[in-house]
Formats: structure tokens, sequence, C-alpha cells
């Protein structure tokens, strides 16, 4: 049986991929989220299901997270926020957690059982010069701008897990825009990354970065690209840009915006 881990299960993307991979039998899933009741809520039909474990708790939490991961394949690191909040360092302090974890059981297995899970991170397009060719300059900068304590976090997440190649396989998931929709259909891609793309798509283009086996990906900047017609325009983009703007240039004003 497949066995994955989702970290952030109750975010857009981690449900997404939770839904997604409870369309197959041959799926193990350990979600690991803060609010149980919370993922129920989203997924109700996982509650009763037994290939779902869910673990609640906070990633600081060492045993729990090494439960959660013991014997997967893949582990989805998709932890993330709208929200541009000065210092924000969820990414670089679950992956070190993450690292730490995943060190210490490939040690105790010694390699018999394989390496270890191939990491799934979800980055953004934002920070690849590639990816997001299409993107006017100044677009990219105020979008840059709009949440740069969020991506000043996943550069410094990416920088851990590159450092950490020699032993442990990472994919960097570098998405555009994103929207939630239905799923219309996706590719990766090396070269770009559409906008906007849907949550569904996007965790059926991780899931199938998880799923190679020809290591096509490992270690790779990835895009997400729509086949079918791009996703409907997030209405709250707009708000989330200037809010995400006045929190870079004055970040004493995060505590009184939405």
């Amino acid at each position: 049986m497949a066995s994955y881990a989702v970290l952030g299960a109750t975010g857009n993307c981690g449900s997404a991929l939770i839904q997604l991979l409870l369309q197959r039998l041959d799926a193990s899933i350990h979600a690991f989220c803060r609010n149980k009741p919370k993922l129920i809520g989203l997924l109700p039909e996982i509650e009763k299901s037994d290939r779902v474990t869910i673990y609640e708790g906070t990633i600081n939490d060492t045993d729990l997270l090494t439960a959660c991961l013991r014997g997967r394949r893949a582990v989805f690191v998709v932890l993330s926020s709208n929200i541009n909040e000065p210092g924000f360092r969820v990414g670089r302090d679950a992956n070190k957690a993450v690292i730490e974890v995943l060190r210490k059981l490939h040690r105790e297995d010694s390699g018999l059982t394989g390496p270890p899970p191939k990491i799934i991170l979800l980055s953004s397009a934002t920070l690849d010069d590639t990816l997001s060719r299409k993107t006017p300059y100044l677009l990219r900068q105020i979008l840059h701008m709009s949440a740069s304590h969020i991506y000043n976090d996943l550069a410094e997440t990416e920088k851990l897990l590159r450092a950490e190649q020699e032993w442990l396989t990472t994919v960097f998931v570098k998405p555009g825009a994103l929207s939630v929709d239905e799923q219309r259909g996706h590719a990766l891609s090396f070269v770009e990354s559409d906008n906007p793309v849907s949550y569904l798509d996007l965790a059926a283009a991780m899931i199938e970065a998880a799923d190679d086996a020809t290591e096509t990906y490992n270690m790779k900047n990835v895009g997400v690209v729509n086949t079918n017609g791009a996703a409907r325009f997030p209405t709250g983009t707009p708000l989330c840009i200037a809010t995400g703007l006045l929190r870079h240039f004055v970040p004493s004003l995060h505590p009184y915006l939405p």
C-alpha cells in the first residue's frame, strides 16, 4: 500500500491532497494537524476511514511527529499562510523538526527498509525566475513584497532541505496563484507555472511528483500548469496583496489588519 503523510492537513492544499488520495484504494494517509475537529469538518468521510490516521498536535511534539512519519513513502509539507506575518518562520521550524525526525528514523533503520521518505514541499513560483518568467516584472515585485515574510521563510526552508540532499530527497513544487476551484487537469513543468491553478490540480501535481520513480523531479523546482483551462480568479487576492504590502512596509500594523 502506498503510504503518505500530510503536514498541514486542514489547509486548502492539505485537505485537497487527502481528498484525492482517498480516491485511491491503495493509499494509506497520516494526516498531521493542530485541530482534529476542523479536519473532520472539512472531510467528514475520514472519521470512519481505516486508511486515514489523524495526528493532532504541534510540530514540536517529536514523539507525535515520529509516529506520523514512520514508514511513509512520501511526506507532503504544505504548511503556509496567506497572511504576511512579520517574523513568519513556520516553514523553517516545521522542516527542521521533520529533518531531525527523519534522520533519527533513518539511523534507527540503518537503511534496511530503503531510503527516507521523499519530501514534497509547497513553495512558490514567485521565488523562481524561470517559473515566473511570464509574470510582468513590476507585478512580480509587488507580489514578492506582499508576501515578503512568507517568501523569506520559504527561501530559508529550501536552503535547509537542499543542505540535506546527500541523504534526503525533496521536490520543490512551485505553483503560481492558487484558487479554491474544481479539478480541471494539470501538468508538471520545469519552465513555467500558470496563474491561477486550483488547489485540487496542485494536489494532483504534488501526488504525481511523489509517485514518480524516475527521479525526474528530485531536488528540482517544479511548476504546475493547467491543461484544461485556468481556475477561477481568487477573489480575495486584492485584499491579500493590499494587507500584505502594509505588513511589509509597516510591520507594526500587523495586529490591527485582517
